[in-house]
């Protein structure tokens, strides 16, 4: 029976810590996790753009890549070490910020504890009732009336305000009101992965429903056009900086970056953001979505480097710049 050289087993296991997994070097190693690509077909697939932080030891550059449609960037998946490997072939790791840590999420804490009368409202409690009997279409409204009450006290992204606001988004989208269901989930969804967590049933919820909201009108370009009349309605009947225009305006933006209108989805989210801005200030939760959706079609416009799709990207520069922006986004 064969037997293992401990000796030969702590070396082997030194150089690899010292070189890294082949044939990548030890510190593209340690900056990186295994990775393998996903097959696609069809119009749908992907492509890297940029070519950046070229490694001098493993000859491994970072390049960013999109998922594309017709060969058009729509959104950014992630960051990537790569080695060519001959023709379209290569091998590649996903670059990491830090080490990955399983981390176990409590239960959001809202500040609804210093004010019971919210839960106590009857409109709330009829909303409730409604949602209970299966009825969300009859508890939408009462929902809508008691939103307005949280929002005056409790912070866009506190527990109990996002939990409202996902019933308000699943009730539109159960009177077939398919684009402002968009809206609504697109807002909502970021923010409650970050509160409550990616996995958390309330967000794998909103997700699932935003794709069914989707399905129902047919893809981008149908999306784009039903959120552009939306929009104009809401244009002639709000004020400019009504919560509801910015959040149509900003879905309509997306709307359009997902259909390839890379210059028309800057310029459509550079007003929302410039509008939430002046209206809820640059650190706002809403605001926020807002311009990191900005900043990922800057990002797809910058890959794919066309002149107007740039100019657009200059022109917005100074709304992700502001004084008080955040700089996370």
């Amino acid at each position: 029976m064969a037997t293992t050289n401990p000796k030969q087993t702590r070396m082997g296991r030194m150089n690899e810590e010292r070189r890294g997994v082949y044939p990548f070097c030890g510190p593209c190693t340690t900056s990186s996790v295994a990775w393998r690509a996903a097959d696609t077909a069809g119009p749908m697939g992907n492509r890297f753009y940029g070519h950046q932080d070229v490694c001098e030891s493993c000859g491994s550059s970072v390049r960013t890549l999109y998922s594309t449609i017709f060969w058009i960037p729509v959104s950014k998946v992630g960051r990537y070490r790569i080695i060519p490997t001959g023709g379209r072939s290569y091998i590649g790791r996903k670059v990491v910020a830090r080490t990955i840590e399983t981390v176990v999420r409590r239960e959001p804490v809202s500040a609804l504890a210093h004010y019971p009368e919210l839960d106590g409202d009857p409109a709330y409690k009829q909303a409730e009732a409604y949602w209970d009997e299966s009825e969300p279409g009859q508890a939408l409204p009462f929902y809508q009336s008691a939103l307005v009450d949280r929002e005056k006290v409790l912070a866009a992204d506190d527990p109990a305000t996002l939990r409202v606001r996902l019933r308000v988004a699943q009730g539109l989208l159960a009177t077939a009101n398919y684009g402002r269901a968009i809206a609504w989930f697109e807002l909502v969804t970021p923010q409650l992965a970050d509160v409550f967590g990616p996995n958390h049933a309330l967000t794998r919820a909103a997700t699932e429903a935003a794709t069914g909201a989707r399905l129902m009108i047919g893809g981008p370009r149908s999306e784009a056009q039903l959120l552009t009349n939306i929009v104009a309605v809401d244009e002639k009947d709000l004020e400019p900086r009504d919560p509801q225009l910015l959040r149509d305006r900003a879905a309509l933006g997306r709307a359009f970056l997902a259909g390839g209108e890379i210059a028309a989805a800057i310029e459509t989210l550079a007003r929302t953001v410039g509008d939430a801005a002046a209206a809820f200030g640059p650190s706002h939760p809403d605001t926020r979505i807002y311009r990191t959706a900005l900043v990922e079609a800057c990002d797809v416009a910058e890959a794919r480097g066309k002149r107007r799709d740039l100019q657009a990207v200059e022109a917005a520069q100074p709304l992700l710049n502001a004084e008080g922006a955040p700089t996370g986004t």
